[in-house]
């Protein structure tokens, strides 16, 4: 008989039954929040994603995601079957069928057959498809901001909200920011009027997504296979990420097509801010604040 690592024997007696000895999946970066698991049973092929507590403790990405949004990460968990709902419904791209989930403990999804996608190597398609889905999910506006199925703060809140995350990061980050940088960007904070809201991945990035263009169904070929940190955000936030993320001509390539349904909007007044807050939760891993900034 053979047993989910990590898991007791309450948390796992509902779950599929194993086949095989389950097989640790490499974690591609030494702060992942998550220990995986290839899990063969009788139901198919899984993915077992278990809470590293210690790791989360320490990450500044979710301190921010957390501080700024009321994330609440990782209890959450417990509801992240509405985000794979929510994704299927108002998305394009395919997502991992939800098994089950514990709050604060483990994610068991199916398995997306696949590779995974190289930065490297991104083609011109993806891009394409990420900004469909992108100006689909865009489509979903709110007033209000904050949990992804309960967005709870009005938007009035944004500005102060912003303010206290950015300086309680920048009291944690230990890259000794420029006072008059910090100064400038907490004015800018102070200033920021946002009334549009939308769904927002905020640790978007081409290795949480899987290429299954071999795949036998008539999905989207390009699959969303980390979901756990959705949240409602401004859209100048998104753009302002997803421009570090794409490459000069993905970025030209994700522009054309997403303004074929929206309008672009003008993110200079809240751009030295988002990419410090960006910064300050380690998105990407730069740890070159000037570089950063110079960047986009």
């Amino acid at each position: 008989m053979f047993t989910y690592p990590k898991l007791t024997s309450s948390e796992q007696a509902s779950l599929p039954k194993l086949i095989a000895p389950p097989s640790a999946i490499p974690n591609k970066f030494e702060d992942s929040t998550h220990q995986l698991f290839y899990c063969q049973t009788t139901d198919g092929a899984m993915v077992l994603k278990v809470c590293n507590a210690a790791t989360i403790e320490k990450s500044a990405f979710w301190r921010g995601a957390n501080h700024l949004f009321a994330a609440d990460f990782p209890n959450n968990l417990g509801d992240i079957h509405l985000t794979h709902h929510f994704l299927a419904k108002n998305g394009t791209l395919t997502v991992p069928e939800f098994i089950a989930a514990c709050a604060n403990r483990f994610v068991i999804t199916r398995f997306v057959t696949g590779r995974d996608l190289e930065t490297e190597q991104i083609a011109e398609q993806w891009a394409v498809a990420l900004a469909n889905h992108i100006a689909q999910l865009h489509q979903c506006t709110y007033s209000r901001w904050g949990k992804l199925h309960a967005p709870q703060f009005s938007a009035q809140q944004w500005a102060s909200r912003l303010h206290e995350t950015l300086s309680f990061l920048a009291e944690q980050d230990d890259t000794h920011l420029e006072e008059a940088l910090l100064s400038e960007v907490l004015t800018q904070a102070t200033n920021i009027n946002e009334t549009e809201f939308v769904p927002v991945m905020l640790d978007l990035r081409w290795d949480q997504f899987r290429d299954c263009e071999s795949s036998a169904d008539d999905t989207d070929p390009l699959a969303l296979i980390d979901l756990d940190a959705f949240v409602i955000a401004p859209r100048a936030l998104d753009l302002i990420l997803l421009e570090y993320v794409l490459s000069p001509m993905q970025w030209a390539r994700f522009k054309q097509h997403y303004t074929q349904t929206h309008a672009w909007p003008d993110l200079a007044a809240q751009k030295a801010c988002y990419q410090l807050l960006l910064f300050l939760m380690n998105v990407l891993g730069e740890r070159d604040l000037a570089k950063w900034m110079q960047r986009i």
